[in-house]
């Protein structure tokens, strides 16, 4: 049943990276290869044949480049989920195509789990980040530039919901009833969360969240 499957496109201009991406999707139940590109603008040019849920894109293409990419493929379907891969972990770059409604930022090397935990991310609302790009992120909450935290969208709407509740004391189970959601499902966000302010438990994430607030 192939139209269950969620639908994904890659565009890398490395051969080898993009056939390992290939290898990678293939062998992820639920998910379905409907394109590999060398360059933004073919992408665009099929999207209409392949109408995909979820772009991977590098961020340095020939020609267009990633980040101008996100605005155009959201411009043709504002849901599809695009997860920018780069080189790249300047601060700069990443606040940049957050700008750009980007939906996660992975930093190369990307192995087959890190690729597998970023889909399933973006499919539960959250905004996938590898751990060099978190860094940066509580470093600049360390410098207090809380402003640029919040005006760039780092946690998900949906994180920023389960955040609201987890600093006021709800537990996951009462998180789960107030939102209509699944205990695993908060569960999941709230790692996310752990990862993004790199913390390990609750007692250290709310300390966190209470000094980078005050």
């Amino acid at each position: 049943m192939t139209d269950l499957k969620r639908r994904v496109i890659v565009i890398e201009d490395d051969e080898i990276l993009l056939e390992s991406y290939e290898y990678y999707i293939n062998s992820f139940e639920g998910y379905v290869l409907k394109g590999l590109y060398r360059n933004v603008n073919d992408a665009l040019k099929d999207f209409k044949n392949t109408y995909p849920n979820i772009i991977l894109s590098d961020i340095s293409m020939p020609g267009m480049s990633g980040v101008e990419g996100v605005k155009r493929f959201k411009q043709l379907d504002d849901s599809v989920r695009i997860i920018l891969i780069s080189v790249h972990d300047d601060i700069n770059y990443v606040l940049d195509s957050i700008k750009n409604k980007v939906d996660g930022y992975l930093t190369k090397p990307i192995n087959k789990d890190s690729l597998k935990q970023a889909l399933l991310s973006v499919e539960y609302g959250g905004v996938p980040l590898t751990g060099d790009i978190s860094k940066l992120i509580v470093e600049m909450l360390r410098n207090e530039k809380q402003e640029i935290f919040s005006k760039n969208d780092i946690f998900s709407e949906r994180e920023v919901e389960i955040l609201e509740l987890f600093t006021k004391g709800f537990t996951y189970k009462s998180i789960a009833d107030t939102l209509f959601i699944s205990h695993s499902t908060v569960n999941f966000h709230i790692q996310n969360i752990y990862s993004k302010l790199d913390v390990n438990n609750k007692s250290d994430a709310l300390v966190k969240l209470k000094l980078h607030r005050a």
